[in-house]
């Protein structure tokens, strides 16, 4: 039996148990959303992350995604973490990477890269150009989906809307450095509910906090994801000059 068989039986067999059914909570959230037609619609979706004012604050960071595949960020110094920039193109298997007191380098995407552009993509739109999440079953308060080959649990608010996001671990592997977001304080952004607050768990114990807006459809230059990462292109390399 092939993995995703055995994923498909092992939750239709929670499902039934539950007597939920995932699909039509599914249909609640992207309706809550916005709407499957206005998310996929965007194309691509800036996010400027500013440190909360908590004592957990997350740094500065800002993100430009590129539906289906691409991605590119920049997170300021903070308290547990280097000045970092990141640009991903999942379709030309490509990432490359400057971080402080590292070499610049570019290497192959991996499945750790999808895990993250799949958290991604839940945590700020649910469904995306090229990206349909398949709902498979309910399990106690939360909604398993799988996404890039990975299952994520959701758990809903009383609105229908995503206020946490959560990769597991899968049997054996441990998990990656950022795998849980719980997103509040939804406002509407030219038809799309969006988080204006969003915290990231950071390993067992530690997590960042940030206030954030965004910015859909911005005019971006595509050339940006053929070049090399460079921090001193700053945080916006990706505007049009």
């Amino acid at each position: 039996m092939n993995r995703r068989l055995a994923i498909a039986l092992f939750w239709a067999a929670a499902t039934a148990a539950s007597g939920a059914d995932p699909h039509e909570l599914w249909e609640r959230a992207v309706k809550a959303k916005g709407g499957r037609e206005r998310l996929r619609g965007v194309h691509a979706l800036a996010v400027y992350l500013k440190p909360a004012n908590v004592v957990m604050a997350g740094p500065l960071q800002s993100c430009l995604f590129v539906f289906p595949d691409r991605y590119f960020e920049w997170r300021g110094r903070g308290s547990q973490a280097a000045t970092a920039s990141l640009i991903v193109d999942a379709g030309a298997n490509r990432v490359s990477r400057d971080a402080n007191g590292r070499p610049r380098t570019t290497r192959p995407f991996t499945q750790t890269d999808r895990d993250q552009l799949s958290l991604y993509r839940l945590v700020y739109l649910l469904e995306t150009a090229g990206a349909q999440p398949e709902p498979l079953a309910v399990d106690h308060n939360s909604l398993m989906v799988q996404l890039g080959g990975r299952v994520f649990r959701l758990f809903l608010n009383k609105s229908n809307l995503p206020a946490r996001v959560y990769l597991p671990s899968e049997p054996g592997l441990k998990d990656g450095p950022i795998n849980d977001y719980r997103m509040e304080r939804y406002h509407d952004f030219q038809g799309i509910s969006l988080p204006a607050r969003v915290t990231s768990m950071v390993g067992p114990v530690t997590q960042w906090t940030w206030d954030v807006d965004y910015e859909i459809d911005p005019t971006y230059n595509p050339k940006l994801f053929a070049r090399q990462a460079n921090l001193d292109d700053g945080p916006e390399p990706w505007r049009l000059r």
